[in-house]
Order: structure tokens, then C-alpha cells, then sequence
């Protein structure tokens, strides 16, 4: 997923307008755009406030093989018991081409905005932001651990 569309969705995440968002890494609404639609790009400074304002390292939001889905913020408890357990994620919606419910994923980190899991599809491994606001159930595999 390009940074764009990762700005984006995090930026709706936490019901940030354009012009607040830019406001408070210090850039013009029209910037911030620009960055939204992949027609330009932060320089290292400005996506280190970005990593930094939108609660994510600054590797996943540069990264373009990692994608992000995300809904609205809201208040959540994470269990650190479960990073690096192998589960299955029940969530609130489909998330398109990703996985379902009976695919099993490797919990790589967790926080109180995301669970950052891995899994198998097409014989590809991808890596994969998770709203926790998206999820309703973790079952962990037993005698799965990684």
C-alpha cells in the first residue's frame, strides 16, 4: 500500500481533517494533500511527526508491501500473551483479498491501535496492519508457537 493511502486511513482513523493533520506537523492543507494522493512525498523529518502523531513506526509507514486497514479510533485492552502465537481473527468486516477466519496468522506485535500479524497467501507471505478496532475474536492455536 502506497504512504498515500496510508496517510489516508490513518488520518480518518483519528478523525483528523486535512488541515488539522498538517496543522500539527507543521505543512500547508495542500501538502498534506499532495502526500494523500502519491503525488509527492514527506522528506524524513516530516514522515518521523507523521510515525509519530499517527501511532506508527516510521518502517510500516514507508513500507509499500505492508497494508493497513483501519476504522475508527476507539479505547482497547492488548494482551501481549499472544505475540508470536499463531491465531485465527474473527473480524468485524471482510478485509477483501486478505484472509478470513480460518486462516491461521502469526501475531508479529501488538499495541492499542494495531495487531501487526503475518500469514501465508499464495504461497507469498504478507505482512498486515490490523485496526484492533476491527477485531472481534482471537483464537491461538495450541502447539503453534513460533
Amino acid at each position: 500500500m502506497a504512504i498515500g493511502k496510508k496517510i489516508v486511513n490513518l488520518r480518518k482513523k483519528y478523525n483528523y481533517t486535512q488541515e488539522k493533520l498538517a496543522e500539527k506537523i507543521g505543512v500547508s492543507r495542500q501538502t498534506l494533500s499532495n502526500w494523500e494522493s502519491d503525488i509527492t512525498s514527506p522528506d524524513l523529518v516530516q514522515a518521523s511527526n507523521l510515525s509519530k502523531i499517527l501511532k506508527i513506526n516510521l518502517d510500516e509507514l514507508v513500507d509499500n508491501n505492508l497494508e493497513i486497514e483501519c476504522k475508527s479510533h476507539l479505547e482497547n485492552h492488548i494482551f501481549d500473551n499472544i505475540i508470536g502465537k499463531t491465531c485465527y481473527l474473527t473480524l468485524t468486516e471482510d478485509l477483501l483479498d486478505s484472509f478470513d477466519a480460518t486462516t491461521p496468522v502469526e501475531v508479529l506485535s501488538a499495541n492499542e491501535d494495531f495487531l501487526k500479524v503475518k500469514y501465508l497467501k499464495s504461497k507469498q507471505t504478507k505482512i498486515k496492519l490490523i485496526d484492533m478496532d476491527l477485531i472481534v475474536a482471537i483464537k491461538v492455536l495450541e502447539g503453534v508457537d513460533k
